[in-house]
């Protein structure tokens, strides 16, 4: 194990079923200009070889620690461990499938050392999984042609999007953030969501007064997989959001004084009102639950407004199918004895 006084900076890498990915991705950062760093990866109770090839790693460079949970516990969890055992002046998040540029971390340490700031991020190099599909930078120069400040309320506006402004999706960033300023304002996960985690983390530190220095450059390569944990977002996850949201524009000082971050907040929450109402009452059909999808769906007027209009965003295929399995499952819920003989309408015969 290394000394505290030869670590400047600790890559938290949280692990599960990563066998494929995770050699290189630690590569990435045993290979990076700036050797005095520490690597801990939390297993988060693999099923695959991803211990298996952390511990052989670990066994050749003292610089990483392989850490295993005794139950599965999420990725909130997992870089929770991370930051409670990280020694250096800087937290680097670094997920098992991706990876790092050779001179990230000394680029991004000394911006952020200069800048005088408690978190530095550059831009996020998208690589589809897709051989055909071309990497590009998730930021474009239309966003971010410059180094600049990020401040709170243009980090949540660029997590709201509209037909006319893409998503920018700053909660997908992956910042190093100064350790002494997470602990000096207790500031850890939300270990019960598996979804917006990072955005409630990082809108956190930037309500208690971090300064964030952003830079274009892509140095941070961001794997973009399907199924992925940040295809699913449940429920109960995007209710947390919503209840955070809620309070901070009831409670939070900051948000009070700063009319342009309180905008923000209002129309952000619509959006996760939307995908909330949504994700409720399609999970009420499925489960068969009719009175809860019919309480969802009639329980306000912005509820209904919310379902329809993202149900409109899906293909017309399921949004037939989801109205199909509603209609089916609330009949089941108040005449018992309902059992109609129809066809799906997204059903068609076929000749053998």
């Amino acid at each position: 194990m290394l000394d505290d006084n030869e670590i400047r900076v600790s890559v938290v890498m949280p692990a599960y079923n990563a066998a494929p990915f995770i050699t290189a991705a630690l590569a990435s950062a045993l290979r990076q200009s700036e050797h005095r760093l520490e690597v801990l990866v939390i297993d988060d109770c693999s099923r695959d070889a991803t211990p298996h090839f952390v511990q052989n790693i670990a066994a050749r460079d003292r610089r990483v620690r392989l850490l295993r949970n005794p139950v599965n516990r999420g990725p909130a969890a997992s870089r929770n461990r991370g930051l409670a055992e990280a020694r250096g002046e800087w937290i680097a998040l670094l997920d098992a499938d991706d990876g790092f540029a050779p001179r990230r971390l000394e680029t991004l340490m000394s911006l952020g050392e200069q800048r005088n700031a408690d978190l530095v991020a550059d831009n996020l190099l998208l690589c589809p999984d897709d051989a055909l599909a071309a990497n590009e930078p998730m930021l474009s120069d239309a966003v971010l042609d410059a180094p600049r400040w990020l401040s709170p309320a243009e980090f949540v506006e660029g997590n709201i999007g509209s037909r006319y402004t893409p998503r920018i999706s700053y909660g997908f960033l992956q910042p190093l953030m100064r350790r002494r300023f997470l602990r000096a304002h207790g500031l850890r996960y939300d270990e019960r969501n598996r979804f917006g985690e990072d955005f409630m983390l990082y809108l956190a530190c930037l309500l208690r007064g971090a300064r964030w220095w952003l830079m274009p450059e892509a140095m941070y390569r961001y794997r973009v997989r399907s199924g992925t944990l940040t295809d699913v977002q449940s429920a109960a996850d995007l209710q947390r959001i919503r209840s955070l949201e809620d309070r901070l524009l009831r409670e939070d000082p900051l948000v009070a004084s700063d009319a342009a971050l309180a905008d923000a907040l209002r129309r952000h929450k619509t959006k996760i009102d939307r995908f909330y109402y949504y994700r409720a009452f399609t999970d009420a059909v499925k489960a068969g639950y009719g009175a809860t999808a019919l309480r969802t769906l009639l329980q306000s007027g912005s509820g209904f407004r919310h379902i329809v209009l993202e149900s409109m965003t899906q293909t017309p295929r399921l949004t037939r199918k989801v109205l199909y399995h509603a209609g089916r499952a609330i009949a089941a819920e108040y005449v018992p004895a309902f059992r109609p003989q129809v066809t799906p309408p997204d059903s068609q015969s076929r000749a053998p």
